[in-house]
Parts: structure tokens; sequence; C-alpha cells
């Protein structure tokens, strides 16, 4: 039988999670004819030059890689279909006509809920019980095409960004393998988004991560977390979009952690006793470790700037006495 040819867009981690399972499953009717990700970029404190690791994957198992969509486009005309996943850069819509059978995008969430950037993180942020994948024909317009499949997934309780975005992304290799025969066949069905229900996300930043120091004061008190102490960025969304009769402030710090772990993580800042002829100093302190106790989140392990990363009663005794 001969196989589809396809090319992959992506470029973070979990987009070669999928890659990879694609080129390890011998029997998915498709040939891999070219990546394209994103350049090469300064990465840690150093700054050394770093390939995404979709181009690592591929240049391992001998793919060729692309790093501009005006150098694809040409070879675009060869391929029978596109898989994009997390690929970060607007694709126009003369470009996706170039496949025979056009672009099919990954997306992780149950669309049209979280149409945009970070929707793995906002599913955190949000409590969400659950979320899942998204596989859709791409069109001209942000995650708006129709759907070709999507599958729910229940949320297990404390889950990190970095756990989620692997579970989402299996699912999201499932849907391709579990509907690519039926495109063959010609038995593919599509069906359009509720567009009336969208809501969008938008991309982190570091400063979402700030928490002030007086709900920290609170967290370590055992205190009742209330609306005010909720992080600006799950504000932000609820003034657009109409909240959850069922959101918890109480976890809404909690939430945070677990959406913006590894990055950009959440800090505040605290100010340490002045020294001797010197003036009070202000450093960032990362909480880089909370869980829930008693439905109550705790905070086990902060990170001072410029120091190692130690257990919350180990700096407690050391800062506070």
């Amino acid at each position: 039988m001969n196989k589809l040819k396809i090319a992959f867009f992506g470029a973070p981690n979990f987009a070669a999670r999928v890659l990879e399972q694609i080129i390890k499953d011998e029997d998915l009717p498709v040939e891999i004819k070219f990546v394209v990700t994103q350049p090469d970029r300064p990465a840690g404190r150093k700054q050394i030059l770093t390939p995404t690791p979709v181009k690592l994957l591929a240049q391992k198992n001998n793919i060729p890689v692309f790093e501009t969509l005006h150098v694809a486009r040409n070879a675009l005309h060869e391929t029978d279909l596109v898989l994009l996943y997390a690929f970060g850069q607007f694709i126009s819509k003369e470009m996706l006509t170039l496949p025979r059978w056009g672009f099919w995008n990954i997306h992780p969430s149950l669309l049209p809920k979280y149409r945009n950037t970070s929707p793995i993180a906002y599913s955190l942020l949000l409590g969400d019980k659950e979320t899942g994948t998204s596989l859709i024909q791409m069109d001209e317009k942000l995650d708006h095409g129709p759907i070709i499949d999507q599958e729910t997934y229940a949320i297990p309780d404390g889950i990190s960004r970095n756990e989620l975005e692997n579970s989402l992304s299996d699912i999201g290799y499932k849907l391709f393998k579990n509907n690519i025969q039926l495109l063959i066949d010609g038995r593919l069905e599509k069906k359009e988004q509720n567009h009336l229900n969208r809501t969008y996300t938008r991309l982190l930043t570091k400063k979402d991560g700030f928490v002030p120091f007086n709900t920290v004061q609170k967290i370590l008190k055992k205190e009742t977390l209330m609306k005010d102490d909720c992080p600006p960025i799950i504000l932000e969304y609820f003034s657009k979009y109409k909240s959850s009769p069922t959101f918890n402030f109480e976890l809404s710090t909690f939430n945070l952690f677990r959406a913006l772990s590894p990055w950009p993580g959440i800090w505040t800042l605290l100010r340490l006793p002045a020294l001797e002829g010197q003036a009070p100093v202000e450093k960032r302190l990362k909480i880089t470790g909370m869980e829930i106790k008693n439905g109550k989140p705790t905070i086990t392990k902060v990170q001072l700037e410029g120091k190692k990363e130690i257990d919350i009663n180990v700096f407690l005794r050391t800062y506070t006495g």
C-alpha cells in the first residue's frame, strides 16, 4: 500500500513526543517527508543557540528540516497532508491549500474552548476537572476549522503542566492514527465548531508568575484565600468569559503553580533586613514546590535569588528566626 506523504510542523518537547510516536509506528500508512520547525534560539544563562526538540528528533531520524515557511513552501506541493502541533507561526490561507488534503492541527483543548496559545496552562489555571484534545482541519482563522475528532480527558488532582502536556499529546497521536485511514478510505467526517462558545487564551509571561508577598504569608499561615488573592491572569480570563460557579479561590495560587511550572514559574519579592550601614534589599523568591494538604495550598520548597533550592521549613528558620 502506498503511504501518504506528510510533513510535520512543530517545535516543543510535547510536539516531538507526537512526532516520535508517528516515526515508530510502522503500521501508520504515512511517510514523513520533512519537518518544519522554529529557528535555533538562545537558551539558558549562557544563551547558547539551541535547536528545537522537534529539529533534534528529525535530525536523529534523518528527516529533512526546514526552519522557515518560505523555504518549505515549494516542498508542500509534493505532500498529501501536513500535521501541525504547537508550531507557533501563522499559516496563510494560500499555504493551507498546497498539500493535497491541507493541514490538520492537534490542539490540546476541547475546542472551541481555549483557542490560541497556552490552552494546557489555562485548563490548570482555571481548575478544570476535564480537558481534552481536538484534531481539526485548519482554515485561515485561529483554531477555527472543523473538528475531525475530539477526546476528553479527566484531569488528575495535582497533575503538573508537563504531565498534562504528555497525556494530551498522546491523545493527539491516537486521534491522528484513528483518522488517517478514514481519510484514505474517503470516510472522514468533520463537524463545524460551535463558535458561539469560543474562548481565547494568551501567551504566558514571567510577570504572570508574580504572587504578592501578603498572599504568600496567608498560605504559610493557613489562612483562607479570597478573590482578592486570585492571580490577575485568572481574573483577566473571568472578566472576558463567565466564571465557573464552582471555582475555588482557595486553590488559585496552587493552580497558578501547576500551570506555570516549570516556566515561567511563580515567585514573590522578599524584603531582607538591612545589613549594618546598608539599605534593605529586595530579592526574588521562587516558589518551587507546592502541594495540597487538608484542602489548603502548602508551600514545600523555595529558592531565594542567588541561592539553592531549600525546604520551606529550613528557609523559615534561616530568614525569620
